[in-house]
């Protein structure tokens, strides 16, 4: 008469062997936790979501985890575990002051300096653009080993650059506010022609730029170069606010269409609407900028490959309400928007909180017109690096300005799609490479983004 007992012991067996396949509850922080988290993260916002596999290692390290998962294609998404959510490294420009290219040539390379924060260490002590640089930290520089020298460089209290005539700069390293506005100036009178740079998208320059538009009114100015070439992004709302400043334009057209996937919302934006974007401390309005505006009909855009992000989006934001006269290199070619996405304290407990970056919107402007993660080709390509020595910034010597002013005194010209400019020196074929350049993410936000 045992059977029944054996019957409950089975029972019970089966009850318990049940509960053993269930996959365990992980810990808060742990890696599993982690990445099931940025899993479904990712399957709800991010652009490309119907390209996530379905086999995850749910054990590999969170770095790892999401690199698995991205569209080979997207260069862009990222996942950082920082105090700050908005550290995204540090840059020569920011470190140092200064950026330069390696151009690659048969038989020797050349390292250039391309640009000087005004009144930064190296800006101070005599460091030029142009200025030809032979050793980087007391070694020679080659083809193989440049990314290396500044990497290193990054990380270490100074920097000791030596030009090719022996001449050594010492720069110690600390954080470099840039100003936006490098300069604004007249660079013709006849016609009144107006020149600015600007090195990023901030409002910490918006006074200055509303300053030089002010200037450029006062001087009649007729035509006005944008020089983009070092751009590499930032603030949306900065970028209307420069679109206001500009062009002929008007409050409520449309600045930008962003299509994302099946969960969140398609969405268009207004000049207006992407300026009440800029940050606190700031209250300008579409209609007060306007009236301050030159309300340009063509506007001269100097590119390069790091003008990048915001840059690009202004560019391609314009197009449908101006003429937009693109001169020199094809851009970047980043042509998408991120959000930020943090990990709650009931995900990563008592570690340090992750930051998902992912891409969720690709960018077009009213007509549609977009997709140039390939760069946006100008109207006139011109390789800068085929005229050297470099000239300073803002000079007409610089064979885009130069090319800017002889087509605006041209009064025959139309520019109609690519025309190819570029002349050679007696350099062959150069091929360049920029130094470490970080390129400033277009954000948005994911609230009311996700269909309901």
């Amino acid at each position: 008469m045992r059977r029944p007992h054996a019957l409950v012991l089975a029972f019970f067996s089966l009850i318990f062997s049940s509960c053993e396949k269930d996959p365990p509850l992980h810990e808060p922080g742990s890696n599993e936790t982690i990445n099931q988290w940025t899993l479904d993260q990712m399957k709800r916002y991010y652009y490309w979501n119907y390209k996530i596999g379905s086999t995850q290692d749910y054990q590999q390290s969170p770095d790892l985890f999401f690199k698995h998962i991205l569209y080979p294609e997207d260069h862009f998404s990222t996942i950082l575990q920082t105090l700050n959510s908005d550290t995204y490294g540090n840059t020569l420009t920011n470190t140092f002051g200064f950026h330069m290219v390696q151009l690659q040539t048969t038989g020797k390379t050349i390292q250039l300096i391309t640009q000087i924060v005004p009144f930064s260490e190296g800006d101070l002590i005599g460091l030029k653009r142009g200025d030809s640089i032979s050793h980087i930290n007391n070694e020679p520089i080659d083809q193989s080993n440049l990314k290396s020298l500044l990497s290193k460089s990054l990380i270490l209290p100074a920097m000791h650059l030596t030009r090719n005539d022996g001449k050594i700069f010492h720069l110690p390293s600390s954080y470099i506010s840039q100003p936006v506005l490098y300069t604004a100036k007249l660079i013709s009178s006849s016609p009144t022609v107006g020149y600015i740079f600007l090195s990023q998208f901030d409002f910490s320059g918006a006074y200055s730029l509303l300053e030089a538009v002010q200037n450029f009114k006062s001087q009649q100015v007729q035509e006005l170069i944008v020089d983009l070439r070092y751009n590499p992004g930032g603030q949306v709302a900065f970028a209307s606010f420069c679109a206001l400043l500009l062009a002929d334009i008007k409050e409520n057209d449309i600045f930008a269409k962003y299509q994302g996937n099946k969960n969140i919302k398609n969405r268009e934006d207004s000049f207006a609407a992407a300026l009440q974007g800029q940050p606190d401390g700031y209250s300008f309005s579409a209609k007060d900028v306007l009236k301050q505006g030159l309300h340009l009909k063509r506007i001269f855009i100097l590119t390069g490959p790091n003008t990048a992000s915001a840059s690009e989006m202004l560019i391609n934001g314009l197009h449908p309400y101006v003429q937009v006269v693109q001169v020199g290199d094809k851009t970047y070619g980043k042509d998408m928007a991120s959000t930020t996405l943090s990990t709650p304290e009931e995900i990563h407990g008592t570690e340090r909180a992750w930051h998902l970056i992912p891409m969720i919107y690709k960018i077009y402007n009213k007509m549609g017109q977009g997709d140039y993660s390939n760069g946006i080709t100008p109207s006139i390509k011109i390789d800068e690096f085929a005229f050297l020595p470099l000239p300073p910034i803002g000079d007409t010597r610089d064979p885009l300005i130069r090319e800017v002013l002889r087509t605006i005194r041209d009064k025959n010209t139309r520019v109609k799609g690519t025309i190819n400019t570029t002349e050679k020196t007696n350099i062959l074929s150069p091929k360049y490479r920029g130094s470490t350049y970080q390129v400033i993410p277009i954000e948005v936000s994911t609230e009311d983004k996700t269909e309901k």
